[in-house]
């Protein structure tokens, strides 16, 4: 009968171990402990005591609101979808839900007055997220949704957030996290490495942290905006102190700052605007230490910001008009006094004289018309709302000045040219008229005749050019120049026209070069021709744009993050080059754009990075005469260029809609990385290595250890230690092409441990060989060469690896403390080599290896009873063995304990050390963990040598251990009865 209790209780355990999970289903029924609110939508909860599998299901349109604060285990559920709503006073954890059980397809989550917590698993999310203090783990998480606190918000490295983020403080931790959606920090922002942020951001101080980091959005920061290497800002700054750490940090628009410091080869691609603006000085705000001077093409350029009205208007005209005729004229708003940019932000102007309203809209120019019904010169001038704030500027083409007059004639040629490709021919014509009689039209002066006029060309935009234009009329072609290979004459040469019964002759021109000329035509009247004193004269300007982009190229191997070389020409229709390309003001250039990722294919690697060609050419002279193009990954490419002005070559689009046409597709570049860098890895690092003596460990007095930016760090000749390799571009970003699924980027990574010092090896005393080496810390201590591809993964290798000094394995090397670094290097074919070596940035790992021993103490006692031996860690710091104080992770066991020579009774193969672990604390076993031999028995006396000679890295000292003997005097031996 007393076993009916007994089994009572068994069963009810297993019924309670086997019962289902409750599910809280808030659907519109009742749930204990819950209210309802009278619509039938709304709960509300003193508290959920939850069981350890029980499950949370809220469904769409439902809202439940928690009186406290609810923390869910890792075999909890949380299910919610459409638009639920879980509102917690108090703290929200869902950070240990195992994944799988996190079903939130929709809705919203809130900690009102709490923190909210997620992410200690890989969790994902769609959910509107709202607390006081947002924490998003130490995992990789996936939200899509609105992220908004009051306090602050972290998120760990690698999350996914697809939404808009807000808090006081927002920390986006390192690395390689995706961001789609504005960041608004009321305090600061930080990002860390390897992110990618597609939205705008906005607080008083934001920091950039190196590297591989890309901002595609606008960024306002009213203190200061940091942009460590490597990183870029596709968008424009609006910012207090700005700076731009070496190397390759970037922003691609335009920058309005306090100050802005530029680092080594930092750029700004836009225009700088000085808040505290002097037009006589209008780059007074910038410390330029990027490596290229103002106003170089890579150079800062520098001009007023966003205006409550333009700088001045500029008019281009021809200088020439009819009385009978409109005549058309161009007005640009300036934003400067250069008129290097234009001012966008509308306006309406009115010309004279006999202009009417015409709106200039975000583009800054448009094209207007004047016109007077009498002969004789005006004076061009306009009004605007809102007025410009400098004086009107002209740019007359009939003789390249700066005079705002036009001529107004009764008589005159009008000359209609029409923008086209260089070195085609292009027909055009050119009328003679007069005025009617009323002055309201003109009618043909010439008709059915032929004549001599006086034909001459000049250049426009560019300025100056070295080819003429050629003219053909009845005759052949004729350069308008003194031969046909000189550069436009403003004499011109006599070519003969025929006028049809309308009075327009056709003529055709051929251009072998690109840029905006005028054509100016001249009749002076003779007695020969009947029309003494008759003078007539007129001009137009047109656009020549190239015909194409030659090949492209560009050498291989190139490194990634690098200013790639690259030789490519604007071409006429002929294939010659256009020196002209490239000269003009502003200038023309070409688009770099990633054509194709030839390797890693999606076979070697399923999502390959594929990011943009970053940075730009410039042509001069119609060639690529300097780049800062580059791509910042890895692997086979082919490049292709493309106009870089959106509206066509010098906004000729309308007339020349797809020209020019694209270059062809380069041949197959290789991109290897730019460099290495090697890292020792750290305590609490996500890949630190399991064994617990796998890291090098921190330096304190009185060991002084290698500057490694640090407090310096050490480890023992032989001990294998956690170390990183990356492969880096120019900048710092991780290349992720860089992989073992991608073999045709790679090379054999060779490693070395070298002198601090000298980067060379030179200590410490050599081998035979003539060389020390690095092992894999093993007890045989192999030899290691280099890192295996095998261990590359997106860009990034592990490996254990040990710096081992010259001597007999297991025998202590009186070897002084020896600064070591550990270069990484590849060379490719060509001779490429990549190395870790830098003159510039440290990116080599560096330590200080001590050679170690353990030291066993002497000891004796009777054979009946153990016998513990004091034992210490010690270096040798150049003249003497010193206990390790900063060492409290050394270990053995006791297979590593050695007993060898024994002698008298004793058999070394029945003598054992206690199975204990053994660890040193500050140098030395603890009183009460010391080495611990076990009594050989009665019978069993004499002597033994005692060391921990099978570790691997540490030699030892061999303690003599004598059985059988008592000590002198009154003693007491103590031993414990049971």
């Amino acid at each position: 009968m007393r076993l009916f209790p007994f089994f009572a209780t068994l069963t009810l355990l297993l019924c309670s171990t086997f019962a289902q999970a409750a599910t809280l289903n808030f659907n519109g029924g009742a749930v204990s402990g819950c209210s309802l609110s009278p619509d039938g939508l709304q709960y509300t909860c003193g508290s959920l005591a939850l069981g350890s599998t029980d499950v949370i299901v809220i469904g769409s349109a439902y809202g439940v609101t928690v009186n406290g604060s609810l923390a869910m285990s890792y075999n909890q559920g949380l299910t919610m979808s459409g638009n639920a709503a879980l509102t917690v006073k108090g703290n929200l954890d869902i950070k240990d839900i195992n994944p799988s059980n996190l079903k939130v397809t929709g809705g919203n989550l809130t900690a009102l007055g709490g923190t909210f917590l997620m992410g200690a698993q890989e969790q994902t999310v769609t959910a509107n997220i709202s607390a006081t203090t947002i924490k998003m783990g130490s995992n990789n998480v996936k939200v899509t949704g609105k992220i908004s606190a009051k306090g602050p918000v972290e998120i760990a490295s690698g999350s996914v957030i697809n939404g808009p983020i807000s808090g006081t403080i927002v920390n986006i931790l390192a690395a390689s996290t995706r961001i789609q959606g504005d960041i608004t920090a009321t305090t600061s922002l930080t990002i860390g490495s390897g992110s990618q942020v597609t939205g705008n951001l906005k607080s008083p101080t934001i920091d950039l942290k190196a590297s591989g980091l890309l901002v595609t959005g606008d960024v306002e920061a009213s203190n200061s905006l940091s942009i460590a290497s490597g990183n870029g800002i596709k968008g424009n700054v609006d910012a207090g102190e700005v700076t731009l750490d070496s190397s390759n940090a970037y922003i691609t628009g335009n920058a309005k700052v306090d100050h802005i410091t530029l680092g080594w080869q930092g750029r700004v691609q836009q225009t700088i605007t000085c808040k505290a603006y002097t037009p006589s000085n209008p780059c007074s705000c910038v410390t330029n230490n990027s490596g290229w001077a103002f106003n170089e093409p890579m150079g800062p350029k520098c001009g007023p910001g966003t205006q409550a009205a333009p700088h001045h208007f500029q008019i281009d005209h021809p200088g020439t008009a009819l009385t009978c005729a409109p005549q058309t004229v161009t007005v640009t708003a300036c934003a400067d006094a250069a008129c290097s940019a234009k001012y966008t932000g509308g306006v309406d102007v009115t010309v004279s004289p006999g202009g009417t309203l015409t709106p200039i809209g975000n583009s800054g120019v448009a094209t207007a018309s004047v016109r007077q019904y009498t002969v004789g010169t005006a004076t061009l001038s306009l009004t605007s709302v809102p007025g410009a704030t400098d004086a009107l500027v002209c740019k007359r083409s009939s003789d390249n000045s700066n005079s705002c007059n036009m001529a107004f004639a009764a008589t005159g040629l009008m000359v209609t040219p029409t923008n086209h490709i260089s070195g085609t021919q292009s027909s055009f014509g050119i009328s003679a008229v007069q005025a009617s009689g009323d002055q309201q039209a003109c009618v043909p002066l010439f008709a059915n005749k032929n004549k001599d006029l006086t034909l001459a060309c000049g250049y426009s935009n560019p300025a100056s050019g070295t080819l003429p234009v050629f003219i053909k009329g009845t005759g052949g072609f004729i350069a308008l120049a003194a031969n046909n290979s000189s550069a436009c004459s403003i004499l011109g040469k006599t070519v003969n026209l025929a006028f049809d019964d309308k009075g327009v002759a056709k003529a055709t021109m051929s251009y072998a070069d690109v840029g905006k000329v005028n054509l100016k035509a001249t009749y002076t009247g003779s007695s020969a021709s009947g029309d003494t004193g008759l003078s007539m004269t007129g001009n137009a300007d047109v656009i020549v744009v190239p015909d194409a982009f030659s090949v492209v190229a560009i050498a291989n191997p190139q490194r990634a993050g690098a200013p790639v070389t690259v030789s490519m020409s604007a071409l006429n229709s002929a294939g010659a080059v256009t020196p002209n390309f490239g000269n003009e003001k502003p200038s023309e250039t070409a688009l770099p754009t990633l054509a194709s990722l030839v390797r890693p294919t999606t076979i070697e690697i399923s999502n390959p990075a594929k990011p943009d060609i970053q940075g730009g050419v410039v042509f001069k002279n119609g060639s690529v005469a300097s780049s800062d193009m580059n791509w910042p990954e890895v692997g086979t490419i082919t490049i292709a260029f493309k106009l870089a002005n959106p509206k066509g070559y010098l906004e000729a689009n309308t007339a020349v809609p797809t020209l020019p046409k694209p270059s062809r597709v380069s041949e197959e570049v290789q991109f290897i990385p730019h460099h290495f860098i090697t890292e020792l890895i750290k305590d609490k690092e996500a890949d630190q290595p399991k064994v617990t003596d796998g890291i090098a460990r921190p330096c304190a007095a009185p060991l002084t250890c290698a500057n490694d930016g640090e407090q310096g760090r050490y480890a023992y000749s032989g001990q294998a230690i956690g170390v990183r390799v990356t492969a880096r571009a120019l900048g710092g970003a991780t290349t992720a092409n860089y992989d073992e699924r991608n073999p045709s980027a790679m090379a054999p990574v060779l490693l070395e441990g070298l002198d601090a010092a000298t980067g060379t090896i030179s200590f410490p005393p050599s081998t035979p060989d003539g060389s020390s080496r690095l092992t894999d810390g093993s007890k045989a201590q192999t030899t290691v060469t280099g890192v295996a591809p095998a261990k590359f993964t997106l860009g990034i290798a592990r490996t254990m690896v040990a710096y081992r000094f010259p001597g007999k394995a297991g025998v202590p090397v009186t070897v002084a403390p020896t600064d070591v670094l550990l270069r990484a290097s590849s060379t490719y074919p060509g001779v490429a080599v990549v190395s870790s070596s830098s003159a510039l940035i440290q990116n080599e790992a560096r330590m200080t290896v001590l050679s170690g021993q353990w030291q066993v103490a002497h000891g004796y006692g009777s054979e009946l009873l153990p016998v513990r031996l004091a034992v210490q860690v010690q270096y040798w710091n150049g003249t003497k063995w010193i206990t390790n104080l900063l060492d409290s992770i050394s270990a053995f066991n006791k297979s590593q304990v050695v007993f060898v020579n024994c002698k008298k009774t004793l058999d070394c193969s029945k003598l054992a050390a206690d199975d204990l672990a053994y660890a040193v604390v500050q140098g030395a076993l603890p009183q009460a963990n010391r080495l611990t031999l076990l009594a050989p028995g009665a019978g069993k006396a004499g002597r033994v040598d005692v060391s921990v000679g099978n570790h691997p890295y540490l030699a030892s000292t061999v303690g003599v251990v004598v059985f059988g003997i008592l000590r002198s005097g009154p003693v007491i031996y103590l031993r414990e009865m049971y």
